[in-house]
């Protein structure tokens, strides 16, 4: 009843996808979107910083007489058609266009950087989901026991071995497992909860027999850290971006022609012109561009070296704990679990002759009990630890 109730839980309207398939739909995740539409931004950004910007069309009615606006009284009055470019004398403006196309890429690297996050954050939900069940298991076993134990103390009861304390002390310990049983099924409607924010509602079934737990035991040899190569990019954008503010010194120019249409009073004809303007550097705003330039050039990198020093720190920690967890492993699993089981049955042998107290076969349940949630806790935490070591080294986390 149990598991048909487990499997209802996760297969209710909903479909069953594959592991390799619920990675792919991680692509179209709402916060890989929204970093993608971030970069795509950037790099229309780039396209209207790094323009000359448009040409200018002007059109002037010159020296018209205020008295009677007529254009045949003066030989200076006329209409003007006139046309200007801003120029610039160097490549600043490539510089600030490729310095956006640089922060469009580390957008682009962060959104596939979010897209690993949210695949280790499926990893957890799926070891979490494996411990449940493996706890589960362990639960109805032992309620199975228990329920054997119980037909023993009511013969031994009949029988004047045991009192009838001990028979309810063992249907107490039944219902707390009972209670624990429920727990677990809360558990996993809260997993339910969370494949349906990385998958959508109708993807919150993951067939088992995908799942390559065997990815945990392998070393990728290609690596791909998009977190360091997100501030890598940045560290370039902001290089250009100082490159274009030292070059911002030499001002652009701005070249103008004109035409003059007359009333040619005095034979002349019409007008031409032309014009040369450019701004003259001495207020403080090139030099406050240069000034953040520069820090910000200055800060992109300290973030990069403090990434790759963070990540290191984390490969250790994470190595550490896991030789730490193997160890305590293999330790239950080759002596604990063994003892525990042979503890627990050579009681209930004794208990079922009158020789021992019900206390000490329920201490016995008890602590077999706790020890094999301990490995399954401690099998958790391993396969956790591995998924944030493989995250941290840029290695795969599909096949």
């Amino acid at each position: 009843m149990l598991k048909f109730l487990i499997l209802s839980l996760f297969t209710s309207s909903c479909f069953a996808v594959s592991f390799n398939e619920a990675v792919e739909i991680l692509t179209n995740h709402s916060r890989v979107e929204s970093m993608q539409g971030v970069s795509r931004a950037a790099t229309d950004s780039g396209g209207s910083k790094g323009s000359w910007g448009d040409p200018m069309f002007k059109l002037s009615a010159k020296n018209f007489p205020k008295d009677s606006l007529k254009r045949d009284e003066t030989p200076m009055t006329g209409i003007e058609f006139g046309i200007s470019q801003k120029t610039s004398l160097t490549n600043k403006y490539g510089n600030i266009q490729e310095s956006f196309n640089k922060l469009a890429k580390s957008y682009e690297y962060e959104a596939q950087d979010v897209k690993r996050e949210l695949t280790k954050s499926l990893w957890e939900i799926l070891i979490l989901k494996r411990k449940i069940k493996e706890e589960v298991d362990i639960l109805k076993e032992n309620l199975v026991w228990l329920s054997k134990m119980l037909k023993v103390s009511k013969k031994l009861y009949v029988n004047g071995k045991t009192s009838q304390q001990a028979i309810l002390d063992i249907e107490i310990r039944k219902s707390e497992i009972e209670m624990d049983l429920n727990g677990r099924e809360s558990e996993l409607l809260k997993i339910k909860d969370g494949l349906k924010y990385l998958l959508g509602s109708k993807n919150s079934f993951i067939e088992e027999a995908t799942i390559p737990w065997n990815i945990l035991d392998k070393k990728s040899k290609k690596k791909n850290d998009f977190k360091e190569l997100s501030l890598k990019s940045k560290v370039q954008s902001k290089d250009l971006a100082l490159k274009a503010a030292n070059k911002d010194y030499i001002p652009d120019i701005t070249f103008s022609l004109g035409y003059t249409k007359r009333s040619n009073i005095d034979g002349r004809g019409d007008f031409v012109g032309a014009s040369l303007s450019f701004p003259l550097p001495f207020s403080g705003d090139k030099y406050s561009k240069k000034g953040v330039a520069v820090h910000e050039k200055y800060s992109a990198q300290k973030n990069l070296e403090n990434y790759k020093r963070v990540r290191e720190r984390d490969r250790s920690i994470l190595s550490h704990q896991i030789e730490s967890v193997e160890k305590d492993l293999h330790i239950i699993n080759s002596k604990t679990i063994r003892f525990a089981r042979n503890s627990r049955s050579i009681t209930s042998k004794s208990y079922g002759l009158g020789n021992s107290s019900y206390v000490e076969l329920l201490q016995s349940e008890l602590k077999l009990q706790s020890i094999l949630m301990l490995k399954s806790r401690l099998q958790a935490m391993r396969d956790s630890y591995k998924i944030a070591l493989k995250y941290t080294s840029g290695e795969n986390l599909s096949e």
